[in-house]
């Protein structure tokens, strides 16, 4: 099949900050590096806004994995911020309500994954190989948002 090109495009991803470390273990983890790995939450937080011209959205989004916990476990200890900058197709007809629905599944999805692939990339270096978090929910990622902003 032939994919049919989204109105949403993608101009530009960059990294913002990142801070990569190896948390060397204490004692014999009787656990595996990738069970290890694979137990760490992934704190994601985002925004979307749009460019003074109207034309341009962005989305910030971080990621903190194995952070600020009274004691980290061992492994990988990563905090990373991307920002991806999106235009519509100028002959899209879309209101306002629609670009916000795919920036915010669209959008954010896409800033997720190349967060997930910077990561997995910088930590092919590190001593327990690449890692890759999870797929996320965004809808459930996207309701916490709300969750929280209503209780501010």
């Amino acid at each position: 099949m032939i994919a049919k090109r989204s109105d949403l495009i993608l101009k530009k991803f960059v990294i913002v900050e990142s801070r990569l470390s190896f948390i060397l273990p204490t004692e014999v983890e009787e656990n595996n590096p990738i069970d290890i790995l694979n137990s760490y939450p992934v704190d994601i937080d985002f925004r979307i806004e749009q460019d003074i011209t109207e034309e341009i959205y962005r989305i910030v989004a971080s990621v903190n994995i194995n952070v600020n916990n009274e004691e980290n476990m061992p492994g990988y200890s990563i905090t990373t911020t991307g920002m991806c900058f999106f235009e519509f197709d100028k002959t899209a007809v879309l209101s306002k309500d629609q670009k916000i629905q795919m920036l915010q599944i669209s959008g954010l999805s896409i800033c997720i994954t190349n967060l997930r692939s910077y990561i997995a990339n910088q930590t092919s270096y590190f001593p327990w190989g690449s890692y890759s978090f999870y797929a996320v929910d965004v809808q459930d990622l996207l309701k916490s948002k709300e969750n929280s902003s209503n209780e501010n």
